[in-house]
C-alpha cells in the first residue's frame, strides 16, 4: 500500500525503522567452542547458558566487481577462524535524530549463531532478519540467547543495504535481468543456503527452519514467501509488523530511481554505468543516496517485483496461493504509529489542531476530510498526535496485516496476534512527551531480553511469547499444554491473540477496533 503513497510519510517510515536501541552485549565466557562449517573451522564463545559465534562469513564480501550482484560463497580458511566478536554493518548512512552512525563498510555478509547448551541434534532453527527500512540495521542488534534458552538455534544475518542491496537499474538489469533491485534478499536467500548447509554442524535440524523478521524484515519474510527461488529453505514463517503491501516497487519505477540515483552519484551519460557506478567510493554511494531530490521517488530502497526474484507483487501473490504454504505467524502493535509522530515533531512538524487536517491532505488527498471525520482529535482527548497515530497504526500497519491473515489463513495454518503492552520499555534514543503505547517494535524487548529491562509482569510475557515463538518453530503450533491456548486464525471466525502485561487472549473484532472496513473505502 505504501507504494503509492506520499514520499513524506514513505521517508518518515524508512527513518523510524532505521532506530532501534538494541545492541547484542558483549561476550561473557570462555572462547572455547568450536565448530566445524562447509568453509572451515569456527570458535565462538560458551556462556553459562548458551554458546554463541560471531562474524561467520556466509558469502564472499560484495566488493569491487561483485557490488550488485548475486552472492557468490565464502572462500574456505585455514585454522581456526576466530568467532568471539562481532562483524561490521553493511554500509548505511547516519540517523543523528535517532543516534545511528554512519557506517562505511561493503564486506559485511556476516551471520551470528546462538545455541543452547549442550550438544543435542535436530533443535528448530529460527532466522531472523533484522528492520531498518531495508536502509539501516544489523544482526548484531539482536542478542538471539533467550530464545536459544528455549532449546531452539537462533540465526541473525546481516544483508546489503540501501542502494547496495535494493538498486535497479536498466545497466544492472541488462547484465542480468534476474537480480536487479533484489541484491539485498539475495544476501538473504544466501544465509538460508549457509543454514541448510551448516545447521546440523550446530545441533539444528536444516528441514526445521522459521525465518522471522520485524518490519522491513517482516517485509523480506513476506517476499521470502512468494520467491520462487526460496523454495525449500524454510518451514515455517513469523511476520512481525511487516505487512506484505508496505514497501516495494515494480521493475519499471525501481529503474526509474535508479536512473535518477546514478544521475545523483556522477555516472548518468557514461558509456557504462554500472562501471562507473562499482567505482565510486561507498562514501559516494552513500551521499547519492542522501541528496536524491525530494521530489524523487518514494523510498526508492526496497524489493523489486516483476521480475524472477518476486514474479508478482508480495501481497497480491499470497491473495491468489501463489506462495510457499507453511504454518505462519503474522501480527502488529496496538500503537505501531506512535514513533511516526514522534519522528515527525522531532524533525519540526508540530502536530495540532492546525496542521492534523494539512498532514492528512498530503497524505490522503480528496479523502482527508473523511479521514479526520474517522479519527477526530476529540476521540483522543484533544491530542491530535494520538489521533495520527492512529491513522498510521490502522493504515500502515493494523488492516493490511489483517487482510494479509485473512488470505493466509485460506490455504495455510495461520495465527495472529496483537502486542499491546502499553507500558513496554522505550527502545528509542529519546522520549516524546506523549504515550507512545505499545509502539512499533516494542515487542522486541521480550524476544531479544536485550536494550532495556523488563518489570516482573513483562518477564512474564516474555516468558510467554518467547514459549510461542519457539513452539512454533518446533512444530508449526505455538501452543504447549498449558493454557491459555492460541487460536488459530480462520476467516469464517477470525480471532486475534492479544499479547499483554496482564495476561494473553483471543480476541474478535480485531477489524472494528482499526476502522478496516472504512480503509477499505480509502484510495491513495
Amino acid at each position: 500500500m505504501l507504494r503509492s503513497r506520499s514520499g513524506a510519510l514513505g521517508m518518515m517510515l524508512v527513518a523510524v525503522l532505521t532506530s532501534f536501541a538494541l545492541a547484542a552485549p558483549a561476550s561473557a565466557g570462555v572462547a572455547d567452542s568450536a565448530v566445524v562449517t562447509d568453509k572451515g573451522t569456527v570458535r565462538g564463545t560458551t556462556t553459562d547458558t548458551g554458546r554463541v559465534f560471531y562474524r561467520i562469513p556466509f558469502a564472499a564480501p560484495p566488493v569491487g566487481d561483485l557490488r550488485w550482484r548475486a552472492p557468490r560463497p565464502a572462500a574456505a580458511w585455514a585454522g581456526i577462524r576466530d568467532a568471539t566478536v562481532p562483524g561490521p554493518a553493511c554500509a548505511q548512512n547516519a540517523s543523528p535524530e535517532l543516534g545511528q552512525p554512519r557506517v562505511t563498510v561493503e564486506d559485511c555478509l556476516y551471520l551470528n549463531v546462538f545455541t543452547p547448551r549442550g550438544r543435542a541434534r535436530h533443535r528448530p532453527v529460527m532466522v531472523w532478519f533484522h528492520g531498518g527500512g531495508f536502509t539501516g540495521g544489523s544482526a548484531n542488534m539482536y542478542d538471539g540467547s533467550a530464545l536459544a534458552r528455549e532449546g531452539v538455534v537462533v540465526v541473525t544475518a546481516n544483508y546489503r543495504l540501501g542502494a547496495f542491496g535494493f538498486l535497479a537499474h536498466p545497466a544492472l538489469s541488462s547484465v542480468d535481468p534476474r537480480l536487479s533491485g533484489n541484491y539485498g534478499l539475495l544476501d538473504q536467500q544466501a544465509a538460508l543456503r549457509w543454514v541448510r548447509a551448516n545447521a546440523a554442524a550446530f545441533g539444528g535440524d536444516e528441514h526445521n527452519v522459521t525465518i522471522f523478521g520485524e518490519s522491513a524484515g517482516g517485509i523480506s519474510v513476506c517476499d521470502h514467501l512468494t520467491s520462487p527461488l526460496a523454495a525449500g529453505l524454510f518451514a515455517a514463517a513469523i511476520i512481525e509488523s511487516g505487512p506484505c503491501s508496505l514497501l516495494g516497487h515494480a521493475l519499471p519505477a525501481a529503474e526509474a530511481a535508479g536512473k535518477q540515483f546514478a544521475t545523483t552519484a556522477g555516472c548518468a551519460g557514461q558509456a557504462d554505468v554500472s562501471a562507473c557506478l562499482r567505482s565510486q567510493p561507498v562514501a559516494t554511494i552513500l551521499d547519492a543516496m542522501q541528496n536524491l531530490p525530494p521530489e524523487g521517488p518514494n523510498t526508492p530502497w526496497a524489493p523489486t517485483f516483476a521480475t524472477p526474484v518476486l514474479p508478482v507483487e508480495p501481497m497480491a501473490a499470497i491473495a491468489s496461493g501463489a506462495y510457499h504454504r507453511v504454518p505462519t505467524i503474522a501480527g502488529t502493535n496496538l500503537d505501531e504509529g506512535t514513533v511516526f509522530v514522534a519522528l515527525m515533531e522531532a524533525q519540526g512538524t508540530p502536530i495540532n489542531a492546525e496542521t492534523y487536517p494539512i498532514v492528512l491532505a498530503q497524505m490522503f488527498g480528496a479523502d482527508a476530510a473523511r479521514v479526520q471525520a474517522t479519527y477526530r482529535g476529540a476521540a483522543y482527548g484533544g491530542d491530535y498526535r494520538l489521533a495520527l497515530s492512529a491513522v498510521n497504526t490502522d493504515y500502515l500497519f493494523a488492516c493490511p496485516t489483517w487482510a494479509l491473515n485473512r488470505s493466509l489463513a485460506c490455504t495455510s495454518r495461520t495465527y495472529a496476534y496483537e502486542f499491546a503492552d502499553r507500558t513496554a520499555p522505550n527502545l528509542y534514543p529519546s522520549t516524546p512527551d506523549f504515550p507512545l503505547g505499545a509502539y512499533h517494535g516494542a515487542e522486541l524487548a521480550y524476544l531479544f531480553r536485550t536494550g532495556a529491562a523488563l518489570d516482573p509482569a513483562q518477564r512474564r510475557l516474555s516468558a510467554r511469547m518467547l514459549s510461542y515463538w519457539t513452539h512454533f518453530a518446533a512444530a508449526g503450533d505455538p501452543n504447549t499444554a498449558q493454557a491459555p491456548q492460541w487460536q488459530r486464525f480462520r476467516p469464517a471466525d477470525p480471532t486475534v491473540f492479544t499479547l499483554d502485561r496482564t495476561g494473553v487472549s483471543n480476541r474478535s473484532g480485531f477489524d472494528i477496533r482499526h476502522h478496516c472496513g472504512f480503509w477499505n473505502t480509502v484510495h491513495t
